[in-house]
């Protein structure tokens, strides 16, 4: 506790005993250092954004955490931030379900949303997934994950090169189960949903053909009206 931002007054009045007390909402995440991986010597990088910015953490008793820099790692899975003393620490996926990064210039708009679930490729670890469209039953969600490639040997430069690349997929989530997608078109959207007839009409009607992040939100839209 002596290591967390606290800060307690106690005072005398009249009435008895008073007191203020003050928590640094960042110390209920930890105090964890980011791992040890020197970044410098691999090209790219390993964040979602490389640069700061505004963020809520929303924690699992849906109680918000709103700090003024952050950063998405997509190679750990990990949410980097600097707290009230200028220190650089991480927060796991387990301890923050949700994710809401607002512009740098402008924090009353929202970036981008994220919430995490297990990775596509490695189960195993919780990931975040982009929320690109909201629905009480299907949303339609990007998974992006960074791996280090490594590639053989360089006489010229004496070492092996590293770079980091990022493997991207859609998927629709159906509540909580990931429907993946291998690109954003119709028959892979229709074998992963149940379809009706009166849905095709729909998108005939509507001149949709699934083929853009926003034509498929406009179809799950249509599908959750449904519900």
């Amino acid at each position: 506790m002596a290591q967390q931002g606290t800060l307690e007054v106690v005072g005398k009045h009249p009435g008895g005993m008073g007191f203020v007390r003050w928590n640094d909402p960042a110390s209920y995440l930890g105090q964890k250092k980011p791992e040890e991986l020197t970044y410098a010597d691999v090209e790219g990088t390993p964040f979602w954004m490389d640069h700061w910015n505004p963020a809520y953490l929303i924690l699992h008793n849906n109680g918000s955490v709103r700090l003024q820099q952050v950063k998405l790692n997509i190679y750990t899975g990990q949410i980097h931030y600097i707290d009230s003393a200028g220190h650089e620490l991480v927060a796991d996926a387990s301890q923050v379900p949700r994710l809401i990064l607002m512009k740098e210039k402008d924090t009353s708009v929202v970036l981008a949303s994220f919430e995490a679930y297990p990775s596509l490729y490695d189960g195993a670890r919780l990931f975040y997934y982009r929320v690109l469209g909201e629905g009480e039953k299907f949303r339609l969600m990007e998974f992006q994950q960074s791996f280090v490639k490594k590639s053989d040997y360089d006489p010229l430069q004496g070492k092996k090169e590293s770079r980091f690349f990022i493997k991207r997929q859609y998927v629709i989530a159906e509540y909580a189960y990931m429907h993946p997608l291998t690109s954003l078109d119709h028959d892979n959207i229709m074998q992963e949903l149940e379809w009706k007839k009166d849905d095709d009409q729909w998108l005939r009607d509507h001149r949709n053909k699934l083929r853009s992040e926003s034509e498929v939100v406009e179809f799950l839209d249509h599908l959750n009206k449904k519900q």
